[in-house]
């Protein structure tokens, strides 16, 4: 998936929001994030800028992103939430608000959605 620089650092600034989230970071969480930079082929200017990001700043770029840019951060923000294992109630929050402000939840809908139609289409074919 290819990001601008400046989408790069928004990714990384949700990723951090919700790592600490929960107050406590995990050796994991710290893991996962410098995977997500890797992953993102972000530059340790993008990272430094990407942390430093006011939230409504990276809300903004990523509802300007394309929907197949929007279901990656959707990825990505889920992986954050499970890397160290413990899924509080503040990334929870955290995600939903995000994945509400940004059309992320709307995606997350039409691809429900479509797996569903999937699934009715393969049992039909069944019967």
């Amino acid at each position: 998936m290819d990001f601008t620089s400046i989408q790069k650092q928004a990714v990384i600034g949700l990723v951090a929001g919700l790592v600490e989230a929960d107050s406590w970071i995990e050796d994991e969480e710290i893991e996962f994030s410098q995977d997500v930079m890797d992953a993102l082929e972000c530059t340790d200017e993008d990272f430094e800028i990407g942390q430093d990001m006011p939230l409504l700043q990276a809300l903004v770029i990523v509802k300007n992103m394309t929907e197949e840019q929007k279901s990656a951060v959707s990825d990505v923000l889920s992986a954050t939430i499970v890397a160290d294992r413990i899924i509080t109630a503040e990334e929870a929050e955290i995600f939903d608000y995000v994945s509400e402000l940004t059309g992320i939840d709307e995606i997350l809908n039409k691809e429900d959605k479509q797996k569903a139609e999937t699934l009715k289409e393969l049992a039909s074919e069944a019967d």
